[in-house]
């Protein structure tokens, strides 16, 4: 069965309600209706829905989904939560509704979730931590951002955490050779950019747009986002034991079915042989049942 991915999040003004931004199609979360529609539309057009989303997201989308389900019969879906700022997930996304046309192409996309769960970076560059919730900031981190010329490098995914970094160069980064770094428009702080790929050593770097306004998701226009993305993950993301599910026939290679919850494994039946029956002797007189009394022929 073919898959899309379908992005529930918090959308720039300039995509309205739904729709498309790079070719990945989009909902935005603040509109119940633009989901529930964009989703089915999907649906009826014989795809999958693939539904990600950042992972505080996770359960209010679950419960626009749930809404879905009632409102259109016969719709599955799974939901794939993803780590990172909102151009993170909106890369992470748009990555994995590239993988088509390939066999057992939902498997693929599920594994490649998975990897790259494991292996992205994602970090925001903010001039102050005044906006920041992921990670909170400390009290020593709020007192810098009072300072003139202050900076912060706001690392969201694997290991959250805040880097001062008010100026190039920035340490405390682990280099990542093996990776695509990828930024949003850095309007004003153009530095933040070159000092971040100082330290990571991707093997490129590229601009790309992100699917949410840079105030609203940052409170400022300096925000700078930035993933790096392992560049192997589309051949290491190929699926090998692909089942088909018992519950549903979904194809996956997950431990556990992504749309109904099926686990892939078998239960082995642990009881006991059953007694055998001991053999019948018809020279045995059979006891009579409690409680009964003799026949009448048999009594004195």
């Amino acid at each position: 069965m073919r898959s899309r991915v379908v992005l529930v999040t918090r959308l720039g003004s300039s995509l309205g309600l739904s729709g498309e931004h790079d070719g990945l199609t989009v909902a935005d979360i603040r509109h119940p209706d633009a989901v529930e529609t964009t989703i089915a539309g999907v649906h009826r057009g014989g795809e999958l829905p693939v539904v990600t989303c950042a992972v505080a997201d996770y359960e209010e989308v679950r419960t626009l989904v749930s809404y879905a389900s009632v409102r259109y019969p016969g719709l599955r879906t799974c939901i794939e939560p993803l780590p990172g700022g909102p151009l993170a997930v909106g890369v992470l996304s748009s990555l994995v509704d590239d993988i088509d046309d390939v066999e057992d192409g939902l498997a693929w996309q599920l594994n490649a979730i998975d990897l790259l769960r494991a292996q992205a970076w994602s970090a925001t560059w903010l001039p102050s931590v005044a906006k920041s919730r992921n990670p909170n900031p400390s009290l020593w981190h709020h007192a810098m951002s009072w300072l003139p010329g202050s900076g912060f490098l706001t690392v969201h995914h694997p290991t959250p955490r805040i880097v001062r970094a008010p100026k190039a160069p920035i340490s405390g980064l682990d280099p990542r050779p093996e990776t695509a770094l990828l930024h949003s428009k850095a309007t004003q702080d153009t530095w933040v950019v070159d000092a971040v790929r100082q330290a990571l050593q991707p093997q490129s770097t590229s601009e790309m747009s992100s699917v949410r306004d840079q105030v609203d998701a940052h409170g400022t226009e300096r925000a700078v986002e930035l993933v790096a993305i392992p560049l192997a993950y589309h051949s290491d993301s190929r699926p090998v034991d692909v089942i088909d599910c018992l519950g549903c026939g979904l194809r996956h290679a997950r431990p556990s079915c992504p749309v109904c919850g099926m686990s892939a494994e078998v239960p082995e039946l642990d009881d006991p042989a059953p007694t055998p029956l001991p053999e019948f002797d018809p020279e045995t007189p059979v006891p009579a049942p409690s409680g009964s009394s003799a026949p009448e022929g048999d009594r004195e």
